[in-house]
């Protein structure tokens, strides 16, 4: 990565983050123009595209996510790390298991983030 923020220290920071379902704390992750992809944002969203863009669609997500599930938990595999991207494997309790692919701009900040949930 070319932050100055490595990719351990953002895959556990993301952790700590989603764990404590403080959106301001998870919304500082991310950029403000940044592009969030999740198949999951059509059934909690209503997005049909699966895409939102901004944070402030990021945020109602979140909002919702954490009404339907206020006992969410999640624990972070392993972490991939590229040029200026990480990809971080997941696993929350409920039983969803992905990979969370973001590229991350100079200030380590998350501008594109893109959810893969694991086919069985």
């Amino acid at each position: 990565m070319t932050s100055n923020r490595g990719p351990s220290e953002l895959a556990a920071e993301w952790k700590e983050a989603w764990n404590s379902h403080d959106l301001d704390r998870i919304l500082r992750l991310y950029s403000e123009d940044v592009i969030f992809k999740s198949p999951r944002i059509r059934t909690v969203s209503g997005e049909e595209s699966g895409v939102l863009k901004g944070k402030p669609s990021v945020r109602d997500y979140l909002r919702r996510i954490f009404e339907r599930r206020p006992d969410l938990n999640c624990t972070v595999g392993y972490v991939f790390s590229g040029v200026d991207s990480v990809a971080l494997e997941y696993r929350f309790a409920h039983g969803l298991h992905g990979i969370e692919f973001m590229t991350v701009d100079a200030d380590g900040l998350v501008t594109f983030a893109v959810g893969n949930d694991l086919v069985l």
